[in-house]
C-alpha cells in the first residue's frame, strides 16, 4: 500500500511537471483530439462514444439538463477561459500589453488576422444567412498550440517571435472573447445580469481580502457561471471575467500577484483536464456522413481558405500597414520569421471548435454544418502547422547558409 501511494506521489508530481511544458500538454489535447475522431468512427466503439456523449446527468434544476457533452463545452471549458482571463490580466498590467508602443502592431495585425478570414468566408457564403452565421469560425487562433510549434521549430530570434506571437495571439483571444459575447449571446432576462453584477463585485472584493475565504470565493464564481447561462450569456465568459477582475499586482507584500499565481495553479488543470476533454468530444465527428458534397461545401471552403490563407494574409497586410506610418516591428523580426508566425496564428482548434458548436447551433442542419465546420478547422490548423514549419525551418536553414559563407 505504502509503494502504491508513493508511486501514485510521483505519477501526481510527475504530471505537474509535465503541465508546465507546453510542447507536453499541446500534444495531450492533439492526442485527446484524435482519439475523440477515432472513437465516434470505430464500429463498435462508436455506439459507446455518442451514447457517452448524448448521456445527460439527472439534476434538478431544469436548466442544467444538458447531455455530458455540453456540459464539457459550457462548464468545464470554463476553466480554460478563467486561465485566459488571469493571463490577459497579467499581460495587461504587466506584459506586452502594457507598453503601446512594443504592443501597437501585433495588436493591430490580430486585428487584421481577425477581419480577413472573416470577410473571406462571409464572401463565400453571403447568398445563405445562415452559413453566413458562421463567419467568426476561422477568426481564432489556439495560442497553445501556435506557442508549442513556434517554440519546437523556431531558434533564431525565438524570444522575440514569442512574445509578438503571444501578444497578437492574447488579443485575438479578446476579440473571440468578445465575438462570443456579442454575437453567440442572446440575453433572455434581465435579472440574471443584477444576480451576476453582484457576483463580480463581490469577487471583486474577496478576491483582494488578505486571505481569501476560497469556500465562498468558489461559491460566487459558481453562481456567475449560472447567472450568465440564465442570462443567456455563454457561461464560459464568467471565466473570462473574474479572471480579469483578479489583482495583477502584488498585495499584502506578496512576492508575485494573485493573478499570476491563481493562474500558475490552474493551468495543469486547464492543459491536463479542460483542454483534452472538450477536444474529445469536439472531435466526435463521424465522418462517415461526410462525403465530397461537404468538403465542397462554402463552410468547408470558407473555414479552409480563411484559415490557412486569410489569416496570414491579414496578418501580414496590416503590419505592413504599421510599418508604413513608421511604427516598429520589434527588435530582431524579420518580415520572413514575421511570415511564418503568420502562418501559425491559422492554427485554430480550441475558440474555433467552440464557435462551429455555437454559430449552428440554431440551423435546421445544426449537427452536419457543424461536423463539417469542425473537420475544416482540423485541417486548415494542420496545413497552416506545416506550412508554419516549412516557412520556419527554411528561415533558419538560410540562417545557417549564411553562417558558414560569412
Amino acid at each position: 500500500m505504502i509503494r502504491q501511494a508513493t508511486l501514485g506521489i510521483r505519477l501526481i508530481h510527475r504530471l505537474r511537471h509535465d503541465s508546465r511544458n507546453e510542447r507536453f500538454t499541446g500534444m495531450v489535447m492533439l492526442a485527446f483530439a484524435v482519439v475523440g475522431l477515432t472513437a465516434a468512427n470505430l464500429p463498435g466503439i462508436a455506439s459507446g462514444y455518442e451514447a457517452l456523449s448524448t448521456f445527460t446527468p439527472p439534476l434538478p434544476i431544469a436548466s442544467l439538463t444538458m447531455p455530458l457533452s455540453q456540459w464539457v463545452e459550457d462548464g468545464v471549458l470554463t476553466l480554460f477561459f478563467l486561465v485566459v482571463g488571469l493571463d490577459l490580466r497579467q499581460e495587461m498590467a504587466t506584459g506586452f500589453l502594457s507598453d503601446p508602443k512594443k504592443a501597437t502592431v501585433p495588436v493591430v495585425a490580430a486585428c487584421g488576422g481577425v477581419a480577413v478570414p472573416a470577410l473571406i468566408f462571409w464572401t463565400i457564403n453571403s447568398s445563405s444567412p445562415e452559413l453566413a452565421h458562421g463567419w467568426t469560425v476561422p477568426t481564432a487562433t489556439d495560442i497553445a498550440f501556435s506557442i508549442t510549434v513556434l517554440t519546437l521549430v523556431s531558434r533564431r530570434g525565438s524570444g522575440e517571435l514569442r512574445a509578438f506571437l503571444m501578444t497578437l495571439a492574447v488579443v485575438d483571444d479578446i476579440i473571440g472573447i468578445g465575438l462570443i459575447a456579442i454575437v453567440y449571446s442572446h440575453l433572455t432576462s434581465p435579472w440574471p445580469v443584477f444576480v451576476l453584477a453582484a457576483c463580480l463585485l463581490s469577487w471583486f472584493l474577496l478576491i483582494r481580502m488578505r486571505r481569501p475565504i476560497w469556500p465562498v470565493v468558489a461559491a460566487i464564481g459558481l453562481i456567475a457561471w449560472y447567472a450568465m447561462l440564465s442570462a443567456g450569456i455563454h457561461p464560459t465568459l464568467s471565466g473570462v471575467a473574474v479572471g480579469l477582475l483578479t489583482p495583477a499586482r502584488p498585495v499584502f507584500r506578496e512576492m508575485t500577484s494573485r493573478a499570476e499565481r491563481y493562474r500558475g495553479k490552474l493551468s495543469p488543470w486547464s492543459a491536463m483536464l479542460a483542454l483534452p476533454v472538450f477536444a474529445f468530444f469536439a472531435m466526435g465527428i463521424p465522418l462517415c456522413g461526410i462525403g465530397t458534397h461537404e468538403l465542397g461545401s462554402t463552410v468547408f471552403l470558407g473555414i479552409l481558405i480563411g484559415l490557412v490563407i486569410g489569416k496570414p494574409l491579414g496578418i501580414m497586410l496590416t503590419a505592413r500597414l504599421c510599418t508604413a506610418v513608421g511604427l516598429s516591428l520589434g527588435d530582431g523580426i524579420r518580415w520572413r520569421d514575421l511570415l511564418g508566425v503568420a502562418q501559425l496564428c491559422g492554427i485554430g482548434f480550441t475558440v474555433s471548435f467552440l464557435m462551429a458548436d455555437l454559430a449552428f447551433s440554431h440551423s435546421a442542419q445544426s449537427s452536419q454544418y457543424a461536423d463539417t465546420a469542425k473537420l475544416a478547422v482540423l485541417i486548415g490548423s494542420l496545413i497552416s502547422c506545416l506550412l508554419g514549419v516549412l516557412i520556419i525551418s527554411a528561415n533558419r536553414h538560410a540562417d545557417k547558409r549564411h553562417t558558414r559563407c560569412v
